[in-house]
């Protein structure tokens, strides 16, 4: 709603002042104080065009605008110009939130195609916290792209060919030991022990190295075996994230990329001459990226190897060509298999040497959610593309960079095996004990196990995606579960309580303060008060009812800002913001206990839109929010 009333505030701003709508639209937001509810600071750019004083020239804006629908008049406050919306906005805005319910917010639906890569973790260990920092951010942008509008499939890289995978594919098949357990979590065992026999041992190595050699070549017994252990722990992974409320679309293996596009790949990059094969000096025999923009010129040495002097392929040599893939550049394309069927209904599928035809890639814009010590081969792929005379694509590869997380007084290392301990299991099941403990002991039997369930991930997510991606984090238990704001909980805690007043309405309070039509209490009288609510006329609003208002009337900008810029913590500050709103009304606005019932009506209406405003922003980063806690 504030996106459309930005545009109509901006149109009269533009004829009174001749700049353009765009220029207009900028300079709009919320003022602080009680100086109007929404305001302008478009002077101080006219100012500066035109040599005036910018609060003369508010005074004049003020005074000259034709006032838009919606808006009751405009005033000058220094240098700004701030208006003052009328009833029929307010009324309007709460009955196009409690009709919409779950729609509200929601983007118009975008041709816009968006590939979300996440999180991409070795497969031959577990999650530990820094992987699901990736994994948590990469999923919550996935959701806000989705309730932008935009069409999203969620990708996972899955590094079958590394020499993590191969140091472990040689314990599984030597050191004589039975899976037990969570198949992730003994593998990663497995690949502690033998990563430290690596280190020391001339025979092992060369053993694992001549492993390594048979997983390239996808026909022999070992590939295939080794393909099943990868399918294995990445399916005990996957365990994880559906605990956390993380889902994927695809798996695209390394191995296939080599087996099935990569020929091609390497073919366009050499006849486009982005590439060049080195005659001499210290990389000579290998095919090289040469990186020779400005961005590049402070470095030492900017070239990028892609294939090495052996005819192996690097890291970013793959990754290139995955790219292109990802663009539908490429006219090869993987056979695809169903990899499992997920708790949220769909199923995840896999690239596969034999499977059937797909219609997966083929996007207009690329996220690759990696760490920021990666940023420098994210741009190689970037420059690589703009020299190959991809421009649009070059431009629409976004590195999603973070930085690491960890707990107080501990590093993580999967070769060391210093995750352990630090699994993103074990902080689930850490939080559910301690989620569980913070609930109030009139809630008793079930409820409080499937509370916590609720609580734990959410308490977690929330924590993580609330600071910015590139912010280093620092998880703490009583930061994450806290009551007092900042955290899901208070979040989550607010919509119970906007929940508490509308079963209480429903049970015998309906707006009007009669039985509710349906002549029954729960959901179904909730339903009948919420529709009563929905048609109340709002005037003579408090500071506090309004204050609320513009804060579920600011969602739409809010998705609109985090989908635009890709950053979750906006809807996570918004979120604690509109808690925040609405406990002030809560505590200052009685709802059910207001004897005049025009007044309740209003307020009842009120608190079924925070409800809904509320429920939404949480969906949107991928939280749940229960109605009793």
């Amino acid at each position: 709603m504030f996106l459309l009333l930005k545009e109509k505030i901006a149109d009269s701003i533009s004829r009174a002042t001749g700049v353009g709508r765009e220029e207009a639209e900028r300079s709009i937001g919320l003022p602080r104080g009680r100086f109007g509810d929404v305001s302008s600071s478009i002077c101080f750019s006219l100012a500066k065009k035109e040599g005036k004083n910018p609060a003369e020239l508010a005074r004049s804006v003020a005074g000259a605008m034709q006032l838009p629908d919606w808006v009751d008049f405009a005033k000058a406050e220094g240098p700004y110009v701030n208006f003052t919306l009328s009833d029929s906005f307010f009324t309007a805005l709460v009955a196009k939130v409690n009709s919409e319910k779950e729609r509200y917010g929601r983007g118009v639906k975008k041709k816009t195609q968006t590939i979300v890569e996440f999180p991409s973790v070795n497969p031959n260990k577990p999650w530990h916290i820094g992987h699901l920092r990736n994994a948590l951010l990469g999923d919550a942008v996935a959701r806000i792209l989705e309730f932008y509008g935009e069409k999203v499939e969620r990708m996972d890289y899955i590094d079958d060919l590394g020499l993590q995978v191969a140091q472990s594919f040689w314990g599984y098949l030597n050191l004589g030991k039975k899976p037990a357990g969570k198949f992730d979590l003994w593998l990663g065992g497995e690949y502690v022990e033998v990563s430290k026999r690596f280190e020391t041992d001339k025979a092992v190595q060369e053993q694992v190295r001549g492993l390594l050699k048979k997983m390239e070549h996808g026909d022999s017994g070992e590939a295939r075996e080794c393909r099943k252990l990868v399918e294995n722990c990445v399916a005990a992974q996957y365990e994880t994230a559906f605990k956390f409320g993380i889902y994927h679309d695809l798996l695209i293996f390394e191995s296939d990329i080599v087996r099935t596009i990569f020929a091609e790949g390497m073919e366009l990059l050499k006849n486009s001459k982005a590439i060049v094969k080195e005659t001499e000096g210290k990389n000579k025999g290998c095919w090289v990226a040469k990186m020779t923009s400005e961005e590049f010129a402070s470095m030492e040495s900017p070239d990028k190897i892609l294939i090495r002097s052996d005819g192996t392929a690097t890291y970013t040599g793959k990754d290139v060509i995955f790219q292109m893939w990802k663009y539908g550049i490429l006219k090869n394309d993987f056979g695809y298999s169903k990899f499992m069927h997920q708790p949220n209904g769909h199923d995840c599928h896999m690239s596969s040497h034999n499977g059937a035809k797909g219609s997966f890639g083929h996007a207009d814009r690329v996220v690759n959610v990696i760490g920021i010590e990666q940023a420098y081969p994210q741009k190689v792929i970037s420059e690589i593309l703009l020299s190959m005379g991809y421009a649009r694509q070059a431009q629409s590869s976004v590195h999603l960079a973070y930085e690491h997380v960890g707990l107080q007084d501990a590093k993580f290392s999967g070769r060391q095996g210093t995750w352990m301990g630090f699994t993103a299991d074990e902080l689930y099941t850490e939080g559910l004990i301690r989620a569980e403990a913070k609930i109030k002991p009139e809630v008793e039997g079930a409820d409080r196990g499937r509370i916590a369930s609720i609580v734990a991930p959410a308490a977690i997510r929330f924590s993580f995606l609330k600071v910015t991606p590139e912010k280093k984090i620092t998880f703490k238990w009583d930061d994450a579960l806290s009551m007092e704001g900042d955290s899901a909980p208070y979040a989550m805690y607010a919509h119970a309580r906007a929940c508490k007043i509308l079963a209480k309405a429903g049970d015998g309070i309906n707006a009007a303060g009669a039985a509710p039509k349906s002549g029954g209490g729960g959901a179904a009288g909730a339903d009948d008060a919420a529709a009563e609510g929905a048609a109340a006329q709002l005037s003579n609003l408090s500071l506090l009812e309004k204050e609320l208002l513009k804060k579920i009337m600011i969602f739409d900008s809010i998705i609109d800002e985090a989908a635009r810029q890709m950053r979750p913590h906006v809807v996570a500050e918004y979120c604690l913001e509109l808690a925040t709103a609405y406990n002030k009304f809560y505590n200052s606005c009685p709802v059910l206990a207001c004897e005049d019932g025009s007044v309740r009506a209003m307020r009842l209406s009120i608190n079924s839109a925070a409800l809904v405003a509320m429920k939404n922003s949480l969906a949107a980063i991928g939280i749940d929010a229960p109605e009793k806690m």
